[in-house]
């Protein structure tokens, strides 16, 4: 159920994109999960992988996780030790990854992929190592499931599927103008995303400005113009918007309404979204970087007022980890 809004635009030597997680929401992520990693720096987004080498030896990557352009590594924490996301300060190489989880132990993660994508020069290279060196890699080390990647700098931006079987294939991204990708695949193929890349359309870029970020934000969190409430049984996460509380991640016909009205016995099956982040990058590297996220503890209930929840509506509404003069 994750969303990626991004734009290419080489006119001025600029890739933006926004982009969401959602997961369940008593998994730990972010610092909760560097805590629970036992990691003396926790970081929700940051150089973990530098800064503690055991981190190196839980997930598994194509090259051996010692590259010194780690340093520059920015990358979100999962509770296995992976990331969905990481970028490099210094070359703006972003890498943000879809993918389902492994379910037997036989099959690889693909969650350190990103570093592994993060830590080559540029976006070409990086999608050049993928291609060549993916399926060799796993040789004797397992399966891993198939999964979609965002793959850009400011000069280039692809798509790269991986069938989880011996096929890397990856599209270029056309630049001038937004694309929208979800865990279904590019907005052609997805009803939700196709509305929401036709929204960003007519809408002013944003920038290395944090302020710059608040009308992609109002395309990106805001709900369609025909969505029932929330507190309505007509709700869906799946359909309304790209900023999702509280929903049923099941696999019956219930699945993506409101928990609240269609409670579900595992508390796993409760999924909201997790983080948003938005992030820029020109020639020079990194120029603006920023989250937002929650994390719900076990022994605290669903909350069931959206404007209680902390999900992101503004630039005001992020954290900045990495900023330039003008932010």
């Amino acid at each position: 159920m994750s969303t990626c809004m991004f734009l290419l635009d080489r006119q001025h030597d600029r890739f933006v994109v926004i982009e969401s997680r959602d997961e369940s929401v008593y998994r730990p992520h972010g610092f909760e999960a560097a805590r629970k990693l036992g990691l003396e720096h926790r970081f929700s987004y940051g150089p973990q992988w530098h800064a503690n080498p055991i981190l190196r030896d839980r997930v598994w990557t194509i090259q051996a996780a010692t590259s010194p352009a780690l340093a520059d590594v920015v990358s979100g924490l999962d509770i296995d030790g992976g990331s969905w996301l990481a970028f490099h300060r210094g070359t703006g190489v972003y890498a943000r990854i879809f993918a389902e989880a492994p379910t037997g132990a036989e099959f690889v993660s693909p969650s350190g992929l990103p570093i592994d994508c993060a830590t080559a020069d540029s976006a070409q290279e990086a999608v050049q190592l993928l291609e060549k060196r993916l399926v060799p890699a796993l040789g004797g080390s397992g399966k891993m499931p198939g999964f979609t990647m965002l793959i850009a700098d400011s000069q280039d931006a692809f798509v790269v599927a991986f069938d989880g079987r011996d096929s890397v294939t990856a599209t270029a991204v056309t630049d001038g103008h937004p694309h929208v990708l979800t865990a279904t695949g590019p907005a052609a193929d997805d009803e939700f995303g196709k509305r929401l890349q036709d929204q960003a359309e007519g809408t002013q870029a944003p920038s290395a400005k944090l302020s710059s970020w608040a009308p992609w934000l109002s395309v990106y969190t805001g709900a369609a113009a025909d969505a029932p409430d929330y507190t309505d049984e007509r709700w869906l996460a799946s359909t309304y918007s790209a900023v999702r509380p509280p929903y049923r991640d099941t696999a019956d016909s219930n699945r993506y309404k409101n928990v609240a009205l269609f409670p579900v016995t595992d508390p796993s099956q409760a999924a909201w979204t997790k983080s948003v982040s938005i992030y820029s990058a020109r020639k020079t590297g990194a120029e603006l970087f920023a989250y937002n996220e929650r994390q719900l503890f076990e022994y605290q209930p669903l909350p069931t007022d959206v404007r209680r929840m902390g999900l992101p509506t503004t630039p005001d509404d992020f954290f900045v980890v990495i900023a330039n003069e003008n932010s």
